[in-house]
């Protein structure tokens, strides 16, 4: 929707990562989820499982770190925009 509308530039992009961080945590969980179950097949062999390994917990840090922080950070410059907006007019 914030693509598709004819927003400030700046409250598009707060809006864009807010909907980007929140679909990117649930695709996230299912990566590692399925590198976790990859992992977990592929134990025997050396290079898969370390690959495996590395990517589950990668995926997981994401889900886990990152999109949270974007997602507050996405949230908090949209009220701030939309109250300076308020404000000024």
């Amino acid at each position: 929707m914030a693509i598709k509308e004819k927003a400030e530039v700046r409250i598009k992009k707060f809006l864009i990562l807010t909907g980007a961080s929140s679909t990117g945590f649930f695709i996230f969980v299912i990566l590692h989820n399925a590198f976790y179950a990859l992992n977990i097949i592929a134990k025997d062999i050396f290079i898969l499982d370390k690959l495996t390994e590395g990517l589950h917990v990668l995926f997981f840090l994401a889900a886990v770190i990152a999109c949270p922080i974007g997602f507050l950070i996405g949230i908090i410059g949209t009220i701030v925009l939309f109250i300076k907006k308020r404000w000024k007019s």
